[in-house]
C-alpha cells in the first residue's frame, strides 16, 4: 500500500473519491482457469470508463491464490492509475486473513470486510472479535461492511449498532469508511 497502516484514515480522506466500480474474475472457456487477457481487458475498460478504484470480486470460484493472480494482473495493467479493493469474501477468519495477506502483495489498495456465510454470532462482541482479528491481521485499510446478509439483525436491529462502529474506529486504526447497506 501506498500508505502506513497508522496513516489509513488520512490516506482515504485523500484518495476515496468518487465510486468504484466491481471487477468480476474472466475464465477460460472451459472455466478450468483465470483468463489473463480478459481480466486485462476488463480493467482497462473500467479505466477507460473514468472509475478511479475498482472491487476486485471473489464471489465467485476463485482461491485465494487465483484472487492473488487476478490481483497481480489488476495492478500490472493499471499501473497507479487505479485503485484495488480486496473482497475479503472468503469461507473463514482464516481463509480471509490468508487471502489478505496475498493480495497486499499482489497490489491490493484497501478491503471491503464481507463475513463467512457460515460465520453466526450472536453477540455484538463476536462481531467486533471478528472484525478487530482481521483489521490486525493486516496493514491495509479497511471499509466495514454492514448489510442484512450477513443476518446481524438478529443481534441488533441496526446490523452493526452505531456503539460496534464506534469501538471498531476506536480500536481499530485502519478501519477507513463504512460502505453501509444495512437498515433495510
Amino acid at each position: 500500500a501506498a500508505y502506513r497502516k497508522q496513516d489509513a484514515r488520512e490516506w482515504a480522506r485523500e484518495s476515496l473519491v468518487g465510486c468504484s466500480a466491481v471487477t468480476i474474475p474472466s475464465y477460460s472457456a472451459d472455466l478450468s482457469r483465470l483468463n489473463e487477457a480478459g481480466i486485462r481487458h476488463d480493467v482497462q475498460k473500467v479505466i477507460d470508463l473514468g472509475f478511479t478504484y475498482t472491487l476486485l470480486c471473489t464471489e465467485v470460484a476463485i482461491t485465494p491464490e487465483e484472487n492473488a493472480q487476478f490481483t497481480a494482473w489488476a495492478r500490472d495493467t493499471a499501473g497507479d492509475r487505479m485503485g484495488f479493493f480486496f473482497h475479503a469474501g472468503f469461507g473463514t477468519l482464516a481463509e480471509n486473513i490468508a487471502a489478505v495477506k496475498l493480495a497486499e502483495k499482489a497490489g491490493a489498495d484497501i478491503v471491503l470486510l464481507s463475513y463467512p456465510s457460515n460465520f453466526w454470532p450472536t453477540s455484538e462482541q463476536e462481531i467486533y472479535d471478528y472484525t478487530k482479528a482481521f483489521c490486525d491481521a493486516t496493514d491495509l485499510a479497511v471499509m466495514l461492511y454492514p448489510i442484512p446478509l450477513w443476518g446481524f439483525e438478529r443481534v441488533n436491529p441496526m446490523g452493526m449498532s452505531v456503539e460496534l462502529i464506534g469501538r471498531l474506529i476506536d480500536d481499530c486504526p485502519n478501519v477507513v469508511a463504512v460502505k453501509s447497506e444495512q437498515g433495510f
